[in-house]
């Protein structure tokens, strides 16, 4: 016979009002009477039933994360998602979907059956044409701008972290500035491209093309532009890349066949991640830690649980050994 609140209230001593907020973490209890709760748990093996709370309470306390992809700049954001969630009592459940759009709508359907509380979608894969419809199922908040207000999201924009970047570029002497970038589809992208077209148009310099240098994603992407690079008569000064990863391979790639940098090339990234501080890389930080702390606070919000304001994201370059001193 499966064990109740009545058999733990009992074995511990106290009433059932008592037992239930421990186990719902709801009003005072005493830290010894919640010791003695929990304790009668354990010996008696007790599970709460998580489709008896839902009903009682329509919640699951569990969020969705979706993401498409799970490399170091997606996990820094779930990592302080998921703390800030297991500090207001949430449990997380991953999705990395590869890109598979079918995938991507199984996991928000979840929020439509209400076995989510809400969604915290890092990377998608399907048009928001289609993802928006399940706004009316429950809170959903997104790493990047979607240009719909009803959507909302932590972004920063980075037009402002390129043209820091860009500008810490030129104040260190350097003139033939090449950028490149992530997914083509993304706005982030796009910001970038702008901001490189107008950094140049304000110094009179004449711009690399934008598409030879999108989707700069793979070790052999990477191979590609330092290819690109030695065949030109007049090669770049100064590489700016849209993450740390691209950057620490364009560092390897580069010095693996002579050049030295930040000598022949300077080379700034763009993250602030773990990677970028062993190999002493200059790097552009905007908080992704922090976004993902944000988005927690912001499906809080929407759901009127107690939250801590959402942080405001700067951008802050970070100068360390692959740029020359300015």
């Amino acid at each position: 016979m499966a064990t109740t609140i009545l058999d733990i209230a009992k074995h511990a001593g106290v009433s059932s009002a008592t037992v239930s907020r421990v186990i719902n973490t709801s009003g005072y209890v005493g830290n010894e009477t919640r010791r003695k709760v929990e304790q009668a748990i354990r010996e008696l093996n007790y599970a709460p039933n998580k489709h008896a709370q839902l009903l009682r309470t329509g919640e699951t306390k569990n969020f969705g994360i979706i993401s498409t992809q799970f490399n170091e700049t997606a996990v820094a954001r779930i990592n302080s998602f998921i703390a800030e969630a297991h500090t207001a009592g949430y449990t997380t459940t991953l999705f990395i979907t590869n890109g598979d759009r079918k995938r991507e709508r199984e996991a928000f359907d979840l929020l439509r059956a209400k076995e989510l509380d809400g969604i915290f979608l890092v990377y998608r894969a399907n048009d928001w044409d289609v993802l928006e419809k399940y706004l009316e199922d429950g809170p959903i908040v997104t790493l990047h701008n979607v240009d719909r207000p009803e959507i909302p999201s932590v972004f920063i924009d980075h037009y402002e972290g390129n043209r820091l970047a860009l500008s810490y570029a030129w104040n260190t002497g350097c003139r033939r500035i090449l950028n490149v970038y992530g997914t083509p589809a993304g706005l982030n992208t796009a910001r970038r491209i702008k901001a490189y077209t107008d950094f140049c148009a304000s110094k009179d310099l004449t711009p690399y093309p934008s598409g030879p240098f999108l989707r700069i994603l793979s070790p052999d992407d990477v191979d590609g532009v330092v290819d690109w690079i030695e065949e030109q008569p007049l090669r770049p000064d100064a590489v700016i890349a849209h993450s740390d990863n691209i950057a620490a391979l364009l560092v390897s790639r580069l010095k693996k066949r002579g050049y030295k940098v930040p000598d022949d090339l300077s080379i700034i990234g763009f993250d602030n991640l773990f990677v970028s501080d062993v190999m002493n890389m200059t790097t552009v930080d905007y908080g992704i830690e922090e976004q993902g702390r944000n988005a927690c606070r912001s499906l809080l919000k929407q759901l009127d649980k107690k939250s801590e304001d959402l942080t405001p994201l700067t951008f802050r370059l970070i100068k360390r050994g692959t740029t020359k001193d300015s």
